[in-house]
């Protein structure tokens, strides 16, 4: 369950957990919104889960990059005690959204890859895989998977009522809104930190 806030405010807003997602240098030509006063906002806040694109992946920014980038920019040193800095992975959700198969679709093949246990769609016998996307099939899919990430969920669902913001709206920030509607984990997406 998405709820959107109508916040007059930011900076007087209850303080919560948050989860972001690449906000980090290589995307800065990307974010509209003011890091200096992001960085102000975040530490205001409580616990702090930051998804990133790392040199594993497709970004070349490293932890210590990012935590650089992020003290630049305003945030207190000892905020980073409340910190914790995950490398995501990329785009593992991606083939199917940006070939329009159905949220509700995503999250049934998600849903059934980890309760049996599998992280990759292609793991699956294809009779299987058609099944369970039913009438959106097509054999594209069959190449193009949907992958799990090296994200722990209980991690995630610890974050439970967070504050969650960061993009891209409509690539990894949308996968991580897929992943955490999957498991109904609650969130409320803060669209004034959303690029």
């Amino acid at each position: 369950m998405i709820t959107a806030p109508h916040m007059l405010n930011l900076m007087e807003a209850r303080s919560r957990d948050v989860i972001v997602v690449d906000v980090q240098p290589m995307y800065a030509s990307y974010i509209h919104f003011d890091s200096a006063e992001f960085m102000e906002w975040l530490n205001q806040q409580r616990d702090v889960l930051v998804f990133f694109n790392g040199p594993d992946t497709v970004g070349e920014d490293s932890r210590e990059d990012i935590i650089d980038w992020y003290l630049e920019r305003g945030l207190n040193e000892d905020k980073l005690d409340d910190i914790e800095f995950v490398d995501k992975g990329y785009a593992f959700f991606r083939a199917w959204m940006d070939m329009g198969i159905s949220t509700n679709i995503i999250q049934k093949v998600i849903r059934h890859l980890v309760m049996n246990r599998e992280n990759d769609s292609r793991e699956l016998p294809l009779e299987e895989l058609q099944e369970l996307v039913g009438d959106e099939w097509d054999d594209y899919l069959e190449g193009d998977p949907i992958i799990i990430p090296d994200i722990n969920i209980g991690m995630l669902k610890r974050f439970s009522g967070c504050y969650l913001c960061g993009g891209g709206r409509k690539e990894c920030l949308e996968e991580v809104k897929i992943l955490m509607d999957t498991f109904n984990i609650r969130y409320t997406l803060v669209k004034d930190f959303v690029y």
